[in-house]
């Protein structure tokens, strides 16, 4: 995966979020 990790408890930006999607995407999970 791509991106970079974050602190937890912290909320993440949109750009973070689209990594994580991205990155769930390629590894075959769907997301509503």
């Amino acid at each position: 995966p791509g991106g970079f990790t974050r602190l937890p408890l912290v909320d993440a930006t949109a750009a973070q979020i689209a990594q994580l999607r991205e990155d769930l995407r390629q590894g075959g999970v769907t997301l509503n």
